[in-house]
């Protein structure tokens, strides 16, 4: 089961994930951490407001700092809106993870993020 996280910028598909969060998903309670976190380093250019939505590849430390560089996995990795994405993650690390969460480090160590123009 994968959890989807929307927000009006972006969305994110944590580890492996493809379904959407529902009441059952016990990942659900992921998404608010994650989301807060991106909507807040993430500035879209004039120029690429309505372009397509890149998905970008998190992986993450147990401390909260980048496992690897994020990678385009979906959308032209030369797009404003790639970029933008892609800066984003890099400004946003090393993120913060509660106590309550790191133990569940195999929940949100990879997540698929497709941010939304």
């Amino acid at each position: 089961m994968n959890p989807v996280i929307s927000a009006s910028t972006f969305v994110i598909l944590a580890a492996g994930l493809s379904g959407c969060v529902s009441a059952s998903n016990t990942r659900a309670d992921l998404i608010p951490i994650f989301m807060d976190q991106f909507k807040k380093c993430y500035i879209l250019p004039q120029q690429a407001i309505g372009g397509e939505a890149p998905v970008i590849e998190v992986r993450l430390n147990m401390d909260g700092s980048l496992a690897q560089e994020p990678k385009v996995v979906r959308g032209s990795p030369d797009s404003l809106n790639a970029q933008a994405a892609l800066k984003a993650v890099k400004r946003c690390a090393p993120f913060h993870i509660p106590a309550s969460i790191a133990h569940r480090h195999a929940q949100w160590k990879v997540m698929h993020v497709a941010f939304e123009p």
